[in-house]
């Protein structure tokens, strides 16, 4: 277990990180539909850079059976053309599970939306234990942020992430409020 700010701070100062338009597009798409949501903001997103469609019932079922009876909603940047599944959990969680990006820079923009998150509503963000498990022989990464004193109280923050696009979808971000 450890904590992914040094560790990102380290991989920083060492290198720039990638420039990926679909990593960008992917944490905008979270901020718009999830993050503003829990800051007491409108989950507005913009029809100029994303395409969002409500898939029919059938069409979850086969996608995502799990999620059966539920809304889930296909989100498609225009430019870039990142691919992202966002749906609602009943116990008030939102997740965007993203087709692919890549994980450095995905990782370096979900922090930076962690900063901002917690400066919108004028606290720090404070990191939480994070996970590395293996999967197929390579490390999928979670890293999860509280920022407390959210309007309907504190947040959690989570992205996981895997190094390569090896299945239908790459990384999961999540916000939800702390219980």
């Amino acid at each position: 277990m450890f904590t992914l700010l040094p560790l990102m701070a380290v991989v920083s100062a060492q290198s720039p990180l990638p420039n990926d338009a679909k990593a960008a597009d992917a944490v905008a798409a979270f901020s718009s539909l999830c993050v503003n949501m829990f800051v007491g903001e409108t989950s507005d997103i913009d029809p100029a850079r994303f395409n969002v469609t409500k898939l029919d019932e059938d069409t979850v079922r086969e996608v995502k059976p799990e999620q059966a009876g539920r809304p889930l909603w296909d989100v498609t940047s225009k430019a870039s053309d990142a691919h992202m599944l966002v749906h609602y959990e009943p116990t008030g969680m939102c997740v965007v599970e993203v087709h692919d990006a890549d994980e450095a820079a995905i990782r370096a923009s979900y922090l930076g939306l962690v900063d901002q998150t917690a400066l919108r509503i004028g606290q720090s963000a404070k990191p939480q234990t994070g996970r590395v498990t293996v999967v197929d022989g390579k490390n999928a990464t979670s890293s999860m942020w509280r920022i407390d004193g959210g309007p309907k109280g504190s947040i959690a923050l989570t992205i996981t992430t895997y190094p390569v696009a090896k299945f239908m979808i790459q990384h999961l971000m999540t916000a939800s409020y702390v219980r």
